[in-house]
């Protein structure tokens, strides 16, 4: 090739990765118990990468699934603390939203109370007497008529029940309504005695620091953040730990999701990218700066892992063939393979010459045959 075809050639390939890098940043929305761990994820992906800072936005699950599926212009994922359900994904199909499910992590619902006061294990039974909207009496479901704990068994102690959750936006919601679920439904009541509290769990905290007979429902990151003064009640005779819940056998454990919109993902590469950092050793190793922030990961992590980098691997190749490769394939004859030594010293003058081209901040796009 002439120094002259190089040159135009370097020039396209170095227009193409400034046209890749000028995409506008990502838009994450959903789970305020994720958003700690996708605001963290989204700094470190800009250090990384060089590109800017994703755009995450605590408006809970139901609000983030419902933002993803109205159309496809909408955020790039979603960060969830349940899967999508069947009209969800339904919602999403008619939209054409494509999405891929990605599991990050595992986390626990938690009771708290003050540290100080009155520690007792509940069962799953208990928990429902405590909060169900109705109950099961006489053949009958009836309204839950339980105001004090010992009502509920005669060791607990004889105080209010005064207990501050999660209210329907959020996942957390969703998941403690389907933990307790028997054959009265699955509300909660709506007397007084359980309090919803906004998607803010620090919220949550200060309310049961602030009140010594109040119980809180929160997630297990938030707990291990706040538990120099916070006291864990055991559920089934299980505290949450990292080890019981990472195992799955603390009964209120949960794993959380990140779902990554397909569309034109080919020209959307920093999703697959952003994936990859969320599923990262660094993140979630063993030393991993999420796992510093209580996110627990999971057994088959290496395998999310290993999805998400093929994902951005057909993200990559599909950007590399249709911005830069195709136009001179076809209008000059080229093959891919005849381009693994061209001299693009020009562009990057920090890279070798190899069977690997970068084109875009630290990112390999690997080249393979067109024949």
């Amino acid at each position: 090739m002439s120094k002259r075809g190089g040159v135009f050639l370097c020039f396209i390939v170095c227009m193409g990765a400034q046209a890749i890098q000028a995409a506008p940043p990502l838009r994450i929305v959903g789970s305020s118990a994720v958003f700690p761990f996708a605001a963290v994820v989204a700094e470190h992906f800009h250090y990384k990468t060089q590109e800017p800072t994703p755009i995450v936005e605590s408006i809970g699950t139901g609000a983030g699934i419902k933002l993803l599926c109205e159309s496809q212009n909408g955020p790039d994922g979603a960060i969830t603390s349940r899967p999508f359900t069947e009209s969800e994904k339904k919602k999403c199909e008619q939209q054409g939203v494509q999405v891929q499910e990605f599991k990050i992590g595992q986390d626990g619902l938690v009771l708290i109370k003050r540290k100080g006061s009155q520690d007792f294990s509940l069962t799953l039974e208990d928990l429902r007497k405590a909060i169900a909207e109705d109950l099961p009496m006489d053949s009958l479901c009836k309204k839950n008529p339980n105001q004090t704990w010992n009502q509920i068994q005669p060791s607990f102690p004889a105080v209010p029940l005064h207990i501050l959750g999660p209210a329907p936006a959020s996942g957390t919601y969703d998941v403690l309504t389907e933990k307790i679920k028997e054959p009265c439904g699955s509300s909660l009541r709506h007397d007084g005695v359980y309090i919803e509290a906004p998607a803010n769990e620090n919220l949550i905290i200060q309310k049961v620091l602030n009140a010594p007979d109040a119980v809180g429902i929160i997630t297990f990151s938030f707990y291990e953040k706040n538990k120099n003064h916070l006291l864990a009640l055991p559920v089934e005779g299980i505290t949450p730990s990292f080890s019981n819940i990472q195992e799955g056998i603390y009964p209120l454990s949960r794993p959380l999701y990140l779902y990554i919109k397909l569309n034109d993902l080919s020209y959307h590469a920093n999703r697959a990218l952003y994936v990859m950092e969320f599923t990262s050793p660094d993140a979630v190793g063993e030393t991993g700066y999420l796992q510093k922030k209580g996110l627990i990961p999971l057994p088959e992590q290496k395998e999310i892992h290993e999805r998400a980098r093929r994902l951005l691997q057909v993200s990559s190749n599909d950007i590399f063939l249709k911005e830069i490769l195709s136009p001179f394939r076809y209008a000059q004859g080229l093959r891919m393979t005849s381009l693994l030594y061209l001299n693009i010293k020009s562009c990057h003058p920090e890279e070798p010459r190899s069977g690997e081209l970068r084109i875009w901040s630290k990112v390999l796009y690997q080249t393979r045959s067109l024949a």
